[in-house]
């Protein structure tokens, strides 16, 4: 049930960085600790992303390439929609209700908070303590999120690990949630909104103008795959230009840590390969890391023995 929330029970509202597309905010709801995110049919480049805390405070790396514009044409309303089915539908990212600045007359979004910040940021601060184990744990959580948004008949098109956060919470089990969907789009929709996204993440069909689908999103999901492996971002000490662009439409793809196990890597760039119509969809990638992580869980075998070696 999506509720509305008084705005003045949201406070004090601070922003704590901005991105590419919006800011990205800080405030206590009095009800509870939640996350936010502005809604601005009016203006693409001021809609927001917020976190809600008592003593929360981020840097850079949790606001980098946030994507949620809404822009002032015809079709705003139905980006909104898109954005609020897709997040009902399709994430396990909790929606817990909207609310209004009554300054402005903006509409916010009011969000489960997750304490964890990204995944990138989550992956630059304990990178060196994850075992694959964890690392195809989080990886699981993030591609049932994914099929799930497929499942319901959308597309994400702007997936990446800025856009993928981390949560406890008082069980202390780590959970990986996708989220911010202002770009998210039923798949049957016209795509004629050019190239947007974070460029080592984006498919090559799409840098050379196509439109966004189901494998662009699995690309996505090979391109975190090797974040997942090095802990870095992909094409670290690249600049995201042209030149870029053109290196990975000829084949350019990211690299993977030495001692990476085979089948990883083989997934990975199955779900990076050129041609959209080899990828994998997201649920084989959800059986293909489920039974990984069986075997990883169980007696020694030939699986288990290439994660526990990539693990010294």
């Amino acid at each position: 049930m999506i509720e509305w929330i008084p705005f003045d029970r949201l406070i004090p509202i601070e922003q704590i960085g901005k991105g590419g597309f919006g800011s990205v905010y800080s405030a206590t709801w009095l009800n509870g600790i939640r996350k936010i995110k502005k809604i601005k049919k009016t203006d693409a480049d001021n809609n927001v992303n917020g976190n809600i805390d008592n003593n929360y405070s981020v840097d850079d790396d949790n606001v980098d390439d946030v994507n949620d514009g809404y822009s002032d044409n015809d079709d705003s309303d139905d980006d909104f929609d898109n954005h609020m089915k897709c997040t009902v539908e399709g994430s396990k990212l909790k929606i817990y209700g909207l609310t209004q600045n009554t300054e402005t007359n903006e509409y916010l979004m009011v969000f489960q908070y997750a304490d964890n910040g990204s995944l990138h940021k989550f992956l630059k601060e304990n990178f060196r303590d994850l075992t694959w184990l964890d690392k195809l744990k989080l990886l699981y959580d993030i591609v049932i999120d994914l099929r799930d948004i497929h499942n319901a008949g959308y597309i994400h098109a702007d997936f990446h690990s800025g856009n993928i956060l981390q949560h406890k919470g008082i069980s202390e089990k780590l959970q990986s949630y996708v989220s911010d969907l202002g770009l998210s789009k039923k798949y049957t929709e016209n795509d004629s909104g050019g190239i947007y996204g974070v460029m080592p993440y984006v498919a090559p069909e799409v840098l050379l103008g196509q439109k966004f689908t189901k494998a662009a999103d699995i690309y996505s999901f090979g391109v975190i795959m090797s974040e997942m492996s090095t802990g870095q971002r992909p094409f670290d000490g690249y600049e995201f230009n042209f030149d870029l662009a053109i290196k990975i439409c000829e084949g350019l793809r990211p690299e993977f840590a030495q001692g990476t196990p085979n089948c990883y890597i083989e997934l990975a760039k199955q779900c990076m390969d050129v041609d959209s119509l080899k990828r994998p969809d997201a649920l084989k990638v959800y059986h293909k890391l489920g039974e990984w992580i069986i075997n990883m869980e169980r007696s020694n075998n030939k699986i288990k023995m290439q994660f526990l070696e990539a693990d010294k």
